[in-house]
């Protein structure tokens, strides 16, 4: 699905990503890459599945769309540094034509050494592009002519039936002039959020976007 967001047009994808036409810019938020292995650390079994599932996906809109550069909207790695760092690195590698900027978020807690390893260009806190801020969190403060995309939040929606049937499903939030990103990773989970005549959201579902 097609949308404009500030003065550029987005394409909103199923994988819980956006693409920006212009310039040919993946943007994605919350991998939380090296969540099962964390995971495992602790006693709890989540078998390595679900990162492989990611990694197959962002491999899919890269051979797709063939980005320029792909900026992560921050908690691209889950927690302290384990061995599903080295499966990451090896995937930038294999896709050195390709800019990866990444946006710290409150879960990337490694040491910079590991992310200049695979020449990630590092944000700490927003980047400014036009009338673009991209920032990991939502901004509680920012000019009223600038458009804020973010993560963070992981938005997701509620759906009822008229039998009671209750469905929950992961969206892209827009209120006002701010615009929310879904989390990408699998390992996910979800932040039911509410609607008012102010915003604008668009399910994922069945392998569509749909504005409801």
């Amino acid at each position: 699905m097609e949308v404009q967001i500030g003065q550029e047009i987005y394409n909103l994808l199923s994988e819980k990503a956006i693409f920006r036409i212009k310039d040919s810019t993946l943007i994605i938020a919350d991998l939380h890459l090296g969540k099962a292995q964390h995971f495992r650390k602790n006693g709890i079994s989540i078998p390595p599945i679900s990162a492989q599932k990611d990694y197959e996906i962002l491999k899919r809109l890269i051979l797709k769309y063939n980005p320029l550069r792909i900026i992560l909207l921050g908690d691209l790695f889950h927690s302290s540094h384990n061995v599903e760092w080295t499966i990451f690195c090896d995937f930038v590698n294999a896709f050195k034509h390709i800019e990866f900027v990444l946006i710290l978020g409150n879960h990337d807690i490694l040491e910079i050494h590991h992310y200049k390893s695979v020449c990630l260009t590092l944000i700490e806190n927003t980047l400014e592009e036009g009338d673009l801020i991209l920032s990991h969190y939502p901004l509680q403060n920012f000019p009223s002519d600038k458009i804020n995309i973010a993560g963070h939040i992981h938005p997701g929606i509620a759906l009822y039936g008229k039998g009671k049937q209750r469905l929950q499903l992961p969206c892209f939030y827009f209120y006002k002039n701010q615009f929310i990103l879904p989390a990408f990773g699998s390992l996910t989970g979800l932040q039911l959020i509410g609607r008012t005549k102010e915003t604008s959201v668009y399910v994922i579902a069945e392998n569509k976007v749909i504005e409801i």
